[in-house]
């Protein structure tokens, strides 16, 4: 596709757009609308048929990985360029690119992408601390963008970066899957239809055995029975500061950077928001809900004696007044609820629907139905190429992501501080004082 425009070295200030405070949440959020609309003025308009949607992936491990090979199987996509600060991991990246197809360009440094009149549009598969201000920067350049789940790592990131992509062109899709997953529609339209009667609850749960975390003081590992010197991994300091942001620093062993940092507050947002995000947003996507007016939470690190910030045993109940979901995790163990280590559970007068990427099945109700998996990967990443070339909602929009989001952040912030939060029914603001995260 050609007729993008890009701006060059976007102005967009990622410590004003991050500013930590409420106080300071509408200023700022003002700041990036502001800046969003230069060179903007020009509406988007639809692909040609022959067009390409020309990608620059952000971030090139685990759920980056798998996003690459997914949009290399959508027709009209074209892999663009690389972006990694890890030198080795654009190496790997690199390979899993077919060779009948023209090789991207390889970067260290994200700005490249955004630079570039050769990328149509970014996807961001970093870690959470980094989702909201490469979007705004994303967006401010012209980009569209496919953005991993969390879209932010607080709520009022969230409602700073809403506001600004409202007032762009650009098109956002949250990476949550089942949303384009056939079989989570045919349950959600199944639950809407009325056939389960009135839904009052739902349940949704995670149960997966998590690695335990590397101290940085290990000095010897054992090998073959034999204690051997362990040399510590040496990285640079601009790596560091690529990968943590130059207002942090990390307790983590750097072999454990790479998917652990999930379980610190500065960087993740825990098993909630990890598991949970899909999973609350298929509960409250099934009981036709948007934020609570009550959420309740409790847990510790019950298992785990690693270091790690976030629960490893947790629950929170969100009350919508009528109607209620449920959340547990357990990162210690492998059996979940009704006998799946992840769902929903969704429990209606007439009988219970269960549902995860399994399928789905009704029980207590006649007739008795049961529903096979359907592919989610590859279906979310078409529903983004289509539209991105129509000009078109995309499935999971920026608003469906935010809102589910927001129910893990609820979820974390009620935990953190101890105590019950109340949101106003109006703005679905926090209406409990003095909270801290």
């Amino acid at each position: 596709m050609t007729d993008r425009k890009s701006k060059s070295k976007t102005p967009l200030n990622r410590r004003e757009f991050l500013g930590s405070s409420a106080r300071n949440a509408a200023q700022a959020a003002a700041g990036v609308v502001a800046i969003s609309q230069v060179g903007k003025l020009q509406a988007k308009v639809p692909a040609t048929e022959n067009d390409a949607v020309r990608l620059g992936f952000i971030g090139l491990r685990n759920q980056g990985t798998s996003l690459l090979k997914s949009f290399q199987q959508i027709n009209n996509c074209q892999i663009a360029g690389l972006c990694d600060i890890d030198k080795s991991v654009q190496a790997i990246a690199i390979k899993l690119i077919e060779t009948t197809k023209r090789q991207p360009f390889l970067c260290d440094d994200y700005r490249k992408l955004l630079d570039s009149p050769d990328v149509d549009a970014i996807v961001i598969a970093t870690p959470d601390h980094h989702h909201a201000w490469m979007t705004a920067m994303a967006c401010d350049a012209g980009k569209d963008v496919y953005l991993e789940a969390p879209t932010t790592h607080t709520i009022e990131q969230g409602v700073q970066l809403q506001k600004m992509i409202s007032q762009s062109q650009s098109i956002v899709q949250v990476g949550l899957q089942q949303r384009s997953g056939l079989h989570f529609q045919s349950a959600i339209d199944y639950l809407h239809s009325g056939q389960l009667g009135e839904v009052y609850q739902a349940r949704a749960w995670s149960a997966v055995k998590r690695q335990r975390l590397r101290l940085q003081t290990v000095s010897q590992q054992t090998v073959s029975g034999q204690k051997v010197s362990q040399q510590e991994p040496l990285l640079s300091e601009d790596v560091q500061l690529a990968w943590l942001g130059q207002e942090k620093k990390s307790t983590l062993h750097p072999l454990d950077w790479h998917y652990n940092w999930r379980w610190m507050w500065d960087y993740g947002s825990g098993e909630l928001g990890n598991w949970g995000v899909h999973l609350l947003d298929a509960a409250r996507w099934g009981m036709n809900v948007t934020l609570p007016q009550r959420v309740v939470a409790m847990g510790s690190c019950q298992h785990f004696d690693d270091g790690r910030q976030t629960p490893d045993t947790m629950n929170v109940l969100y009350d919508f007044g009528g109607k209620s979901i449920t959340w547990e995790h357990r990162q210690w163990s492998s059996r979940g609820i009704e006998g799946r280590s992840h769902g929903v559970a969704f429990y209606g007068d007439r009988g219970v629907l269960i549902l995860d990427r399994s399928g789905w099945k009704v029980y207590d109700h006649t007739p008795a139905i049961s529903v096979q998996a359907s592919e989610l990967r590859i279906a979310h990443a078409r529903d983004f190429i289509q539209a991105v070339r129509n000009r078109t909602e995309p499935t999971a929009s920026f608003e469906v992501g935010r809102i589910s989001s927001e129910l893990c952040h609820l979820g974390n912030l009620a935990y953190q501080n101890k105590r019950e939060l109340r949101l106003d029914e109006a703005t679905g603001e926090i209406v409990s004082p003095e909270l801290h995260s």
